[in-house]
C-alpha cells in the first residue's frame, strides 16, 4: 500500500473509487448527471466547491477548483465520467458492484477511467486538508461523453475553459507509465454507387460492392509520405465496417464502408481526405462512370507534448519509481481540449490500458493509491 497514506485515508480513497464504479454511467445513454451530483456532494463535505454544468438529457460535466497563490495560470486535471457498456460476454463479477478481491477492484470503468478520476479527486482533497496552496490554480474537469463524441470536453472549450490552462494532465489508464503523445483519428464513410439488376443477369447492372472492392484494394495499399513519429510510429488505415446489397438475387446499387485512419502529430484531416480523393480520382480516370462519395463522420486531432518539455521529467520524478515514457494509438478528450494547441500535456493513470473495455475489467488498488500520491506531487510543480 501507499506508505504516505494512513490506513483510514486508504480506506476512504478505496470507498470513493467503489462508489464511482457503482454509479452506472454506461454510454449510451451516459447519465453522467447522477455521478456529477454525487461527486459534488462528496467534495462539498470536504470543503471543496464545485460546479455542475448541465448538458441536457441527463448529461453533465463537473468542474472543481483549488485556488493558487498567484492566480496567473491553471493546471488542468481531467477525466471522464462515462464508460462503455459491459458487453455481451458474461462477467465473473457484477460490473457495477465494485467487488474487491485481493489487490483488485472489479467493475466497468474501474480502469477506464474512474480509477484515474477518483485518484485526482482524492489528491485535491488531500491538498486541501494539508492546507497546501500551489502557485497556480488547479482545475479538475470531469467530462461527459468521452467514449463517443467528447461532448463534455467540447462544452468546456466552448465556454472558454481552456483560456487560463497552462498544462494538462489526463488520467486515462497508462499502467503507471508516462504517456506524452497519442494518435488522432479520422473516421470516414465512403459510398460507392451502381445500378440494380437481377442476380441472374449481372451484366445488366453495375455492382456497387465490386466498385467498393476496387476502391478498398487501392486504399489499403496506400502509404502516407511522412516520417515515423518517435512515440507513435506511422499512421494506420483500418477498414472496419461495410454494408451493401438488399437481397441475394439483386445486384447491389449501393455499398458503404467506414474507414478508421489514425494520424500522427504533424498530420491534419486534409492528409486523410486527400488520400481517399486520390483513390477515387484514379478509379474515375480509369472508368468515367465510376461513382463514389465520402464524408467525415469523426475527427480528432493527434496530441503530443512539446518535445523536451520539463513537464515530462517532472512527471517521471512524481512517479517515484520505474516508469516508461511512451505514446498510445487511441485518442482522448485531449484532442478536443487542445484542438491543435501546443500545450504541455501528459497522460498518467492507475488503470491498465490493456484492461480498457474488457469483461471483468479491474484496477490494482496499489496502483490506484500510488496515483493519488502522483497527482498530489505533480500539482505542486511550477508550471
Amino acid at each position: 500500500m501507499c506508505t504516505e497514506m494512513s490506513l483510514d485515508t486508504q480506506a476512504e480513497a478505496i470507498e470513493l473509487l467503489r462508489s464511482l464504479i457503482q454509479i452506472n454511467t454506461t454510454n449510451p445513454p451516459g447519465n453522467e448527471m447522477k455521478l456529477a451530483q454525487w461527486i459534488s456532494d462528496w467534495l462539498d463535505k470536504r470543503g471543496i466547491c464545485s460546479k455542475i454544468v448541465d448538458l441536457g438529457a441527463g448529461r453533465a460535466n463537473l468542474i472543481a477548483r483549488l485556488d493558487g497563490s498567484t492566480r496567473k495560470s491553471a493546471l488542468l486535471f481531467t477525466g471522464h465520467l462515462d464508460t462503455v457498456p459491459p458487453g455481451s460476454n458474461p462477467w465473473k463479477y457484477d460490473p457495477f458492484a465494485a467487488e474487491q478481491v485481493g489487490d483488485r477492484i472489479y467493475g466497468r470503468g474501474s480502469s477506464d477511467m474512474k480509477g484515474g478520476l477518483a485518484a485526482m479527486l482524492y489528491a485535491l482533497v488531500s491538498l486541501k486538508r494539508q492546507e497546501i496552496v500551489t502557485e497556480h490554480d488547479i482545475v479538475l474537469l470531469a467530462t461527459a461523453g468521452e467514449e463517443i463524441n467528447c461532448l463534455g470536453a467540447q462544452a468546456f472549450v466552448d465556454a472558454g475553459g481552456m483560456k487560463e490552462i497552462a498544462a494538462v494532465v489526463v488520467g486515462e489508464p497508462t499502467n503507471g507509465d508516462v504517456i506524452v503523445a497519442h494518435k488522432g483519428a479520422a473516421w470516414i464513410e465512403i459510398t460507392t454507387s451502381g445500378s440494380t439488376a437481377h442476380g441472374s443477369m449481372p451484366h445488366l447492372g453495375v455492382n456497387a460492392i465490386l466498385r467498393m472492392n476496387d476502391l478498398l484494394s487501392k486504399l489499403s495499399k496506400r502509404q502516407f509520405i511522412i516520417s515515423p513519429n518517435s512515440w507513435l510510429g506511422m499512421p494506420t488505415i483500418s477498414i472496419n465496417q461495410i454494408q451493401g446489397g438488399v437481397a441475394t438475387n439483386v445486384i447491389p446499387d449501393s455499398c458503404t464502408c467506414q474507414v478508421d485512419i489514425r494520424l500522427i502529430p504533424g498530420q491534419t484531416l486534409q492528409n486523410a481526405t486527400e488520400m481517399i480523393t486520390d483513390v477515387i480520382r484514379e478509379l474515375t480516370e480509369a472508368d468515367p462512370n465510376f461513382e463514389a462519395q465520402f464524408s467525415v463522420i469523426n475527427f480528432r486531432e493527434p496530441v503530443a507534448c512539446p518535445e523536451g518539455h520539463p513537464i515530462i521529467q517532472n512527471a517521471l520524478e512524481c512517479v517515484g519509481g520505474p516508469s516508461t515514457v511512451r505514446g498510445v494509438n487511441f485518442y482522448t478528450d485531449a484532442s478536443t481540449l487542445l484542438q491543435g494547441k501546443s500545450l504541455p500535456v501528459i497522460f498518467y493513470g492507475p488503470g491498465n490500458d490493456a484492461q480498457a473495455h474488457q469483461p471483468n475489467e479491474f484496477i490494482s488498488i496499489i496502483k490506484y493509491l500510488e496515483s493519488i500520491r502522483f497527482y498530489g506531487r505533480f500539482a505542486r510543480y511550477h508550471l
